[in-house]
């Protein structure tokens, strides 16, 4: 029941930030605070880091639908959210282009967790095919919050591309890896551990300028090993996400 009320909360989150990017009349703002949709983003992909491992400590009491439930929950938060964040603070001038790519976003994002829905819910340890939707969704989230701390505007064409980019690797099938996993013991996971809560500890102390280049190196470090490999890395027929 408490992984199923996190995933919830991920879900209330991603519709509130589209809520108040769409209706800020409705809580008597004049304008729509940009800011306050993207750290309900934020907090979206806390509570999907927090779901998956509260639901394998508590499987004897998991429901049969709780994969369904989180992928439901991630399309909305991490996938329509952030097209329609970006739609609003880019020029009126590139509605079109930007409703088309932000579309395509979209689908990309529903086609991975579709497959990862198919797949067996046993991917491999410690990696999982194609950049996850959660990742994505807080890589153009962090984009938004780099932008504004530095005063500046958000680059058009910069943004288009990124949505673009984001969209072929999600449906890629180049290899990533997860995030550490708990209760996983071994040198692999250690390095992990270090990286993320090095991350996590600069994330904190400055958001809005560590949040984009941390999620740049990882969106990048997928198709760089498979470049260095000299073939995109793939896991077989196995799918995974960020949990």
């Amino acid at each position: 029941m408490l992984a199923l009320l996190l995933t919830g909360g991920n879900l209330l989150l991603g519709f509130l930030s589209i809520g108040l990017i769409m209706l800020p009349h409705a809580v008597g703002w004049e304008v729509p605070r940009l800011d306050v949709a993207v750290w309900c983003i934020a907090l979206a992909g806390v509570l999907d880091a927090i779901d998956g491992p509260v639901a394998r400590r508590m499987k004897s009491t998991a429901v049969s639908w709780g994969r369904e439930f989180d992928a439901l929950a991630d399309l909305v938060s991490f996938g329509v959210a952030p097209v329609v964040l970006l739609g609003v603070a880019l020029p009126a001038a590139l509605r079109t282009t930007s409703t088309v790519i932000g579309a395509l976003y979209v689908i990309a994002g529903a086609w991975r967790l579709a497959r990862f829905l198919k797949q067996s819910p046993s991917a491999e340890r410690g990696q999982f095919t194609g950049m996850p939707i959660t990742a994505a969704g807080l890589l153009l989230a962090a984009w938004w919050l780099y932008a504004d701390a530095t005063r500046g505007a958000v680059h058009p064409g910069l943004t288009l591309g990124m949505v673009a980019a984001m969209s072929v690797l999600m449906v890629s099938r180049i290899v990533y890896d997860k995030f550490p996993e708990f209760g996983v013991h071994d040198r692999r996971n250690a390095v992990k551990w270090v990286i993320a809560l090095s991350g996590a500890v600069a994330i904190a102390v400055k958001p809005a300028l560590t949040g984009l280049p941390i999620a740049l190196l990882y969106a990048a470090h997928g198709p760089v090993r498979a470049l260095l490999s000299g073939a995109p890395s793939r896991i077989g027929h196995q799918d995974g996400r960020v949990n």
